[in-house]
């Protein structure tokens, strides 16, 4: 499964500011011969594919975290600001956040899991999640610096809710879980579901005036205009002789 979520933002110029994340729940869950290749794939079609963040979720924490550290190390752009390896650890496993300026604007993506993301995880004795309602001083200093600030995770529609109503100045909060499947805003916070089954990117446009920040329009493509039924990536699955799954 392979998904983007591109976000087009209006910027001080002609330009346009776009970020392009994935907010998580991408990998299959089986851990079977599949598995592996189907990985590799994966993450050739990220990094081919430009994208500024991606985050873990229940689906992926279903595997050991060695192979997103891996991942991580390889130069797959993974964000998660409160996973933590180690009881006593402060600093978290991967990349908190990751800025991208473009047309002058400065966007900031932060990756958030929530706790019950690790239950199944094998290395959920060694791993810590700190709660993301109480990471005020990482977002304080992310909004400071910042245009355009994006939240991607794994959340319902009341964490997400409850989210906003954190951090009212975030613009957008972006999940993965399959129970959040429409748009709708909590102040001027838009959130937004990130893709469908795989087969589609899906693209909001939105300004970076916090005043208008809740005016988005929501246009949903293949991930490439040239595959009328598929994306890039299953087309690269089928080619590669692994057996589609149902």
């Amino acid at each position: 499964m392979a998904r983007r979520a591109t976000f087009i933002h209006n910027s001080r110029s002609d330009s346009l500011a776009i970020v392009t994340v994935d907010a998580g729940n991408f990998a299959t869950l089986a851990i079977d011969k599949e598995f592996e290749p189907r990985r590799d794939l994966l993450f050739s079609f990220y990094k081919e594919q430009n994208y500024d963040a991606i985050t873990l979720g229940p689906q992926e924490m279903n595997s050991s975290l060695s192979v997103w550290k891996q991942a991580s190390q390889d130069g797959l752009p993974i964000v998660c600001a409160n996973l933590f390896e180690g009881k006593r650890s402060k600093k978290p496993v991967f990349d908190a956040y990751r800025w991208t300026e473009r047309a002058g604007v400065r966007m900031a993506v932060v990756g958030l899991i929530m706790e019950r993301s690790v239950a199944n995880s094998p290395d959920s004795a060694e791993v810590r999640v700190e709660s993301p309602y109480k990471i005020q001083k990482l977002m304080r200093k992310v909004l400071k610096r910042s245009d355009y600030v994006t939240l991607i995770g794994d959340f319902t529609v009341k964490e997400a809710d409850s989210l906003a109503q954190t951090y009212p100045e975030v613009n957008l909060i972006v999940s993965s879980n399959p129970a959040l499947s429409n748009y709708f805003t909590v102040g001027t916070t838009v959130v937004a579901p990130c893709g469908a089954k795989g087969y589609y990117g899906e693209y909001i446009e939105t300004s970076v005036a916090r005043s208008d920040s809740a005016k988005y329009e929501k246009v949903r493509e293949t991930l490439d205009t040239k595959i009328p039924a598929d994306t890039l990536y299953e087309k690269r699955v089928s080619q590669s002789g692994i057996l589609p799954r149902k």
